[in-house]
């Protein structure tokens, strides 16, 4: 917030200061919105849910019979 002092002056400046300070201003804005703008560090970055792992398992074999005969499944009695 510019308080009145600051204010009774930029009144009393002519117009290529005033522009000056405008432009001044809007830089300084400019390199805000830049700098806040900028993606964050790696370290800050959430992985995504799913898919993160793809590509990067392989099949060795697969699976012909199951590990406990049929009698210990409680399922199939």
């Amino acid at each position: 917030m510019i308080d009145s002092e600051a204010l009774k002056k930029l009144q009393n400046t002519s117009i290529e200061e005033r522009i000056f300070i405008i432009e001044m201003i809007l830089q300084s804005l400019r390199n805000d919105v830049s700098t806040s703008s900028q993606p964050a560090p790696a370290a800050d970055l959430q992985r995504p849910a799913f898919g993160f792992m793809k590509d990067t398992g392989t099949i060795l074999g697969d699976v012909i019979a199951p590990i406990l005969p049929e009698t210990a499944w409680d399922v199939l009695q």
